[in-house]
């Protein structure tokens, strides 16, 4: 049997190993800060989605008096839940910008002619950027008076 002769390694193999380490090195440090940027935007709108249905609970466990009359359509006097910057529990403003919109069934389309002051559509919509984008998630619910 005939072997060539074999004098270690060469500087080819060096430089091979080299770059094929570089590629796989590069390969995961791409892979990696894309899946945090992932969690990171994940994260963001999970909390924006938190935000927007705390508030939906809170009015749905507050009275319906709190609620405005027919023709306005915004919750005034309650500083919980008022339009503009969430704070968060320390007292200091987060990044998601709330508004509440509150409107009479009789002002709806299909509404018309019914008695007033019974239904409210009530929605809440939490804007905050991302990447250089305006994102905004919006939940909607129904207030009756006997809630």
């Amino acid at each position: 049997m005939n072997l060539n002769s074999e004098n270690g390694i060469t500087i080819v193999d060096i430089i091979l190993s080299v770059i094929l380490i570089s590629i796989f090195i590069t390969i995961i440090t791409v892979i990696s800060g894309s899946i945090e940027k992932s969690n990171s935007n994940i994260q963001r709108d999970n909390e924006a989605l938190y935000y927007a249905i705390d508030t939906i609970e809170t009015i749905k466990g507050s009275d319906f008096s709190i609620l405005p009359k027919v023709g306005t359509d915004k919750i005034q006097d309650i500083q919980n839940l008022s339009d503009g910057y969430i704070t968060d529990k320390n007292g200091e403003n987060t990044p998601y910008y709330r508004t509440i919109t509150v409107q009479d069934y009789t002002e709806t389309e299909k509404g018309k002619g019914k008695e007033a002051e019974v239904l409210k559509k009530v929605t809440v919509e939490i804007q905050y950027k991302q990447d250089n984008k305006n994102k905004t998630i919006t939940l909607s619910t129904i207030k009756t008076k006997g809630d």
